[in-house]
């Protein structure tokens, strides 16, 4: 298997609107969530959050873990995730009350 370059997983991990979604909301969470879950919190398509959760599961930005239902969680331990909590807190995307 080829090495993924940090131009590829940028594009990976940014790659449709979906995935900042589920980053933003895994991010605001402070505990693992559902398929479900993630579907009542981002309106988004439960293939749409599988196939997404995939990808960000492929580059470390999403933790996987298999209990009665696979459950998600950001990994918080990652540079990439890090920078992109910060940089969404500083511009007001997570963190705020939504209207």
């Amino acid at each position: 298997m080829s090495t993924i370059t940090n131009k590829e997983i940028v594009e990976i991990g940014l790659g449709s609107i979906g995935k900042i979604k589920l980053i933003k909301a895994l991010s605001e969470a402070n505990k693992m969530a559902t398929v479900y879950a993630l579907h009542k919190k981002t309106n988004l398509k439960r293939e749409d959050i599988k196939r997404n959760l995939r990808d960000l599961v492929q580059i470390d930005w999403v933790r996987e873990t298999k209990l009665a239902n696979k459950m998600y969680m950001a990994n918080k331990e990652n540079e990439y995730v890090n920078q992109l909590m910060t940089f969404f807190r500083a511009v007001g995307y997570i963190g705020q009350p939504e209207c």
